[in-house]
């Protein structure tokens, strides 16, 4: 499942399942309740591999946020009409519309907590890992995740990473744009 405490709350979660296509039909009306999108991707384990994908992609998405957050800050612009910008062209995903009070807020009371993600980036790079599959990006943020469970930040929300792109030290230099 995927959605968050939001889409279940809303009864609106993304719901990926593996298993017989007989076992999904007679499992479909409860699955119907808790989401409005209930997919069967394969056989038994596909809803997990599926599940791993998703959380690389709201990971790397959430990263992605906190470095522009950042960088907005440190530019000195309005950084909730920057946001607000953002969501509604190409750069939009419902992980900025969630996020973005966090973000603002700088508030990350736990709603998918930083240790749940963790395992979640061990779970996506051992399965990857498994099939040859090559995740350079996913893999950086994985260690920025352990990282940020390493000091101390497991139990907030994963928007909280924004506060290890905080921690960072300016560079030194980075090269002229092109």
């Amino acid at each position: 499942m995927s959605g968050g405490e939001e889409g279940a709350v809303e009864a609106v979660l993304s719901i990926m399942v593996g298993g017989d296509p007989e076992d999904f039909e007679d499992a479909r009306p409860l699955l119907d309740v808790l989401g409005t999108a209930v997919v069967r991707c394969g056989p038994h384990g596909a809803g997990q591999t599926v599940k791993a994908a998703n959380q690389l992609i709201v990971a790397v998405n959430i990263q992605a946020c906190a470095e522009a957050v950042v960088f907005l800050r440190k530019s000195g612009v309005d950084l909730s009409a920057a946001l607000d910008v953002l969501g509604g062209g190409l750069a939009g995903s419902t992980v900025l519309a969630r996020k973005k009070a966090n973000f603002l807020d700088r508030a990350f009371a736990p709603g998918f907590r930083v240790d749940l993600h963790h395992k979640d980036m061990g779970i996506v790079t051992d399965a990857a890992r498994a099939v040859g599959a090559a995740l350079p990006v996913g893999c950086v943020v994985a260690g920025l995740v352990a990282s940020l469970r390493a000091q101390g930040d497991g139990g907030l929300d994963h928007s909280a990473l924004l506060r290890g792109v905080e921690r960072l030290p300016e560079p030194p230099g980075l090269p002229a744009g092109g």
